[in-house]
């Protein structure tokens, strides 16, 4: 792309000294360099060179004087619109054919049916109308003839006219403009680039920086960025800080008090947990609810689908289970350490194949037995501490304690928190989503808790049912237990 705004057109013989007078008074109004004039500053071959800076110019001013375009052949015009329209790698191939033809090419001529062509900002520089040249009243060829259509400065046609007089009605009319006034003092320009490249590479090093800090999962990865970090050291130590707070071994995590009883849990973390998995884990663990061994009735005295008669059940050990459904926050920070989803929204459309994946991530990361419940572990926690005659998990009114298909309000999963909790405060045990057990054969597994299309009978604490184990439903989620 040529550097040249403005392209000068003239014819030598004529208007050579007018040409060389407007490139000098140009280059003192702070276009120096920008001004294309061939005397001065064409490189390798003309021809080709003229297209190129005429074809990149935003200006194009033509200084013509009254014989300029007395000459030019009516016959040639085919040529020349050919020669306006055609490409620079045309252009050779075509002058040559001239040439065989026996056609001089007059290059203003050309450079005028170019510029008209290319449709650039056309500045003619005429002489004063007198009895024998009047600019407006030419008669020109088609491919120049719109040149008289463009907005002409004139001047007086005398050796003591001087340019300097219309310049600057030339220069307000201009498309291009002078660059703004650049300080060149060598002092300062050596201070300034030293700054400059100073910036550069600061820049770079802290970008680096930032991804290498933001790319660094477990402790181990932190405290090797730590060794060399500049920019991001005191959040690098930070990181670590939080680490050594969260990794604390034999500091019981669900015990309040901290005095060690049933209701603790002691975890063993793996060295591949990241800070956001072990912040999640502890917050989930944090929210298991223990669940005291006992003997409790399961089952219904009148069972419907897959629900089983009444029976005497005893849970020989202590669990825990979750006091929420497994959230969408949770399962992705866990799955592959992504912060997405919501962390008030249970996880659904999860196989019972993904979700035996999840639990062993988080057996994995913790070393402790998390599992999906049974259904004895599951209907023993929905009914425990609650009145022997509740029918959903927490009330025997359904609105209170359930998201379902008639007490929904918007018809679709609600928050893992919105309806009232059950005696061991676990919510949405009937409702909401329905949440996978262990129990099943190898292809179908049981589902309890119903979810937010059951209909009333499906969200009891005795009703069970069945799903494939690659089911993807958005009626699907889980609960999580863990035994001791």
């Amino acid at each position: 792309m040529s550097r040249y705004d403005i392209f000068i057109s003239y014819r030598r013989r004529e208007t050579a000294d007018k040409a060389e007078h407007l490139f000098t008074l140009f280059e003192h109004e702070g276009y120096k360099g920008r001004v294309s004039f061939d005397r001065e500053n064409l490189d390798g071959r003309f021809d080709i060179e003229i297209l190129n800076r005429l074809d990149n110019c935003k200006d194009f001013i033509v200084i013509l004087s009254p014989d300029t375009l007395s000459a030019i052949r009516w016959e040639d015009t085919g040529w020349y619109n050919r020669l306006a329209y055609c490409t620079v790698d045309e252009f050779p191939k075509i002058e040559m054919e001239m040439k065989k033809a026996g056609r001089i090419l007059d290059f203003v001529r050309l450079e005028i049916a170019r510029a008209l062509a290319k449709g650039k900002h056309i500045i003619p520089i005429v002489p004063i109308n007198s009895p024998t040249y009047n600019f407006d009243d030419l008669k020109l060829t088609d491919d120049i003839c719109l040149l008289t259509k463009q907005h002409a400065e004139r001047y007086q046609d005398t050796k003591d006219f001087l340019f300097k007089d219309i310049l600057p009605r030339i220069v307000k009319r201009l498309k291009s403009h002078p660059p703004k006034l650049i300080l060149t003092k060598f002092t300062l320009t050596i201070v300034l680039s030293i700054i400059l490249i100073a910036c550069m590479v600061g820049w770079i090093k802290w970008n680096n920086e930032k991804n290498f800090f933001q790319s660094c999962r477990t402790q181990s990865e932190f405290e090797e960025f730590g060794k060399n970090a500049y920019f991001f050291h005191s959040e690098c130590a930070d990181s670590l800080s939080c680490f050594k707070t969260l990794v604390r071994s034999n500091i019981p995590i669900n015990d309040a008090l901290n005095i060690g009883g049933k209701d603790s849990i002691r975890v063993c973390w793996s060295a591949d947990c990241s800070l956001k998995q072990l912040r999640i884990l502890r917050k989930m663990i944090n929210n298991m609810m223990l669940v005291e061994s006992g003997t409790f009735i399961m089952g219904s005295k009148n069972p419907v689908g897959l629900e089983e008669f009444e029976r005497h059940v005893t849970i020989e050990d202590d669990y825990y289970i979750g006091k929420f459904e497994v959230s969408e926050l949770e399962w992705n920070i866990i799955m592959s350490d992504s912060a997405f989803g919501s962390d008030h929204l249970p996880i659904a459309e999860v196989s019972w194949k993904e979700s035996q994946q999840f639990v062993r991530k988080l057996q994995t990361l913790t070393g402790l037995l998390f599992s999906l419940p049974t259904e004895i572990q599951w209907e023993y926690a929905a009914k425990k501490n609650g009145d022997s005659e509740w029918i959903y998990a927490g009330s025997s009114n359904s609105e209170e304690v359930a998201n379902y298909k008639e007490s929904s309000q918007n018809g679709d999963i609600e928050e893992v928190d919105s309806r009232k909790p059950n005696g061991l405060e676990l919510y949405h045990m009937s409702g909401n989503v329905s949440e996978w057990c262990l129990d099943g054969n190898n292809n179908r597994k049981r589902i309890r808790g119903g979810s937010f299309m059951s209909s009333c009978e499906e969200i009891t604490v005795s009703y069970s049912d069945v799903a494939s184990i690659d089911n993807k439903s958005k009626t699907i989620g889980l609960r999580l237990v863990l035994n001791q």
